[in-house]
């Protein structure tokens, strides 16, 4: 199976060798430093060079010969739900307000 990328950046097309690029994933300790590493893709040039390119850069060109729009079906487009409005209820009793005597404010003072 033959996968060319195009690379973003330089316009560069690569074949597409592999994903994850060897990366032992249990060495790096920290969580939050294996969500700031970018997901590496191994490709190569023409002359046989290999080495990895963040797969965020890379979009895929052709597969076996064909584009991708070729092999995949068109998505679906899903509309987004409506915003959530929540309903709104009259009621007919009114609020209970505690009304204060004005002799209590001369005990604060």
């Amino acid at each position: 199976m033959t996968i060319i990328v195009k690379h973003s950046t330089t316009g560069n097309y690569y074949l597409l060798l592999g994903t994850g690029g060897g990366v032992d994933q249990n060495l790096i300790s920290p969580r939050f430093l294996k969500n700031l590493l970018p997901i590496m893709v191994t490709v190569c040039d023409r002359n046989g060079n290999i080495f990895g390119l963040p797969a965020s850069e890379l979009v895929v060109t052709t597969l076996d010969g064909q584009p991708p729009s070729e092999l995949l079906p068109e998505p679906e487009v899903i509309p987004p739900p409506p915003p959530f409005e929540p309903e709104v209820t009259q009621t007919t009793q009114q609020s209970e307000v505690e009304v204060f005597e004005d002799d209590d404010d001369e005990e604060w003072i």
